[in-house]
């Protein structure tokens, strides 16, 4: 039976149809029939717009939060830490090349390190990225302790000088980050000191351990006690020649360092008390360091 009337129907709706075709447009658009068909396909599209409207709302709002939270990852601020104090926030931040308005999810912390560790001047460098908006930079540059320089380099004419830290790494001099230690002393290397004198190389530990020890105990006196050291030489194995700034010559040896520097801070006061000056002195003896005053001839006084 319902078969039957669906049939019916369908073969009304042709029927219909074709009586529609043979009236005029006017007639057909302003029939009642055509009208309520319209509205019924007007409803109809407003029931579709009306379910699509959350999900057309839930695509904007998810669309906006992503905006919003890729701009609010955009680097915002910068913990910076120097061990030593050498190089400043600005300059580590012209050495990565990082601008404000880099994304912090873009940031790659493992190449970031290794671009300031292969900088010479820096010892170790550590960054971490602290969504949203923070970057760490935590770093520890390399300290000179003297300018290292191939004794060779005083015949040839040929010079150059690099830093040296403690560990005996060289390492350029850049007065941007080192302005405060332009003044240390010049140690002049012999051959086999460094297997090649560049940018990284490391001074073998035998060489520059009483280097290390000599410019260390002079650290513990004030400059009116010994003037600063202004050049370091080492002939022998065992002999160090100095020539302090005043431009004293003091012979020492590698054995007893500490010691020594107590034997010449004595003599350089006992000088200051008597009112004369040092042209040099041998502070190697334990007892009655020799000394020549510049008032005298070459002979040493005990």
């Amino acid at each position: 039976m319902g078969k039957a009337r669906n049939r019916f129907r369908a073969e009304q709706r042709g029927t219909i149809k074709l009586l529609e075709g043979a009236l005029t447009l006017r007639n057909r658009f302003f029939s009642r029939l055509a009208l309520r068909r319209g509205f019924r396909r007007a409803r109809r599209w407003a029931l579709w717009l009306l379910a699509l409207l959350p999900f057309a709302a839930l695509l904007w709002w998810g669309a906006g939060y992503v905006l919003d939270k890729a701009y609010s990852m955009s680097l915002d601020k910068v913990v910076y830490e120097s061990r030593r104090g050498l190089i400043s926030k600005q300059q580590a931040l012209e050495l990565l090349g990082l601008k404000s308005s880099v994304n912090l999810a873009s940031i790659r912390v493992g190449d970031m390190e290794q671009l300031l560790e292969n900088n010479p001047c820096i010892e170790y460098a550590h960054i971490r990225a602290d969504l949203p908006d923070t970057l760490s930079i935590e770093l520890e540059e390399r300290v000179p302790i003297a300018y290292a320089e191939p004794e060779s380099a005083t015949d040839t004419g040929t010079r150059h000088r690099l830093f040296m830290d403690p560990k005996g790494v060289l390492f350029p001099v850049v007065e941007a980050y080192h302005r405060d230690f332009m003044g240390v002393p010049v140690w002049y290397l012999q051959p086999g000191d460094v297997t090649e004198f560049r940018e990284g190389a490391v001074v073998n530990e035998r060489a520059r351990r009483p280097i290390v020890e000599l410019i260390a105990a002079a650290n513990n006196y004030t400059l009116r006690e010994i003037p600063a050291i202004r050049e370091i030489f080492r002939p022998k194995e065992w002999k160090i020649i100095l020539t302090l700034d005043d431009g004293t010559e003091v012979l020492m040896q590698v054995y007893d360092i500490k010691g020594q520097m107590e034997r010449l801070a004595m003599v350089l006061e006992h000088a200051r008390a008597t009112g004369r000056r040092i042209r040099s002195a041998d502070v190697i003896p334990r007892l009655n360091p020799a000394v020549i005053y510049a008032e005298q001839p070459d002979k040493p006084e005990p």
